[in-house]
């Protein structure tokens, strides 16, 4: 049997990113998300965020998901904390993360596992 999967690759070019106007119970200012994958056969939930400066995320927490935040460029301020471009901020289900706001305004990238629906984050 062959234990290489067949799945062929996503790839999806900068260029090809789709920004779109987003928002959820909780945000607050101006925000865009590209969906990267939603596809949870082939891959994790990968979104991105753009939060213009002062936008921001109310205190909250997922029940099931795994959440990796990585910060692209900017800077997020996660509860007080400055993480600079590079940073990741990582936390399980359950776990209360935020609030999250941006003085300058940031790019983040979104890595949830198994998925994350509104269902799943719970307002703080």
């Amino acid at each position: 049997m062959d234990k290489h999967s067949k799945t062929k690759d996503i790839i999806l070019k900068a260029e090809e990113i789709q920004w779109i106007p987003f928002s959820l119970p909780g945000w607050t200012g101006t925000t865009t998300a590209a969906f990267i994958n939603a596809d949870l056969e082939k891959a994790p939930f990968i979104a991105m965020a753009k939060l213009a400066p002062e936008a921001n995320l109310q205190r909250h927490y997922h029940n099931i998901a795994v959440e990796s935040v990585y910060v692209v460029e900017g800077e997020l301020i996660n509860n007080g904390e400055v993480l600079k471009a590079g940073s990741f901020l990582i936390h399980g289900p359950g776990v209360e993360h935020g609030p999250h706001t941006t003085k300058t305004g940031c790019t983040l990238m979104f890595i949830q596992f198994p998925g994350v629906t509104i269902e799943d984050s719970v307002l703080v």
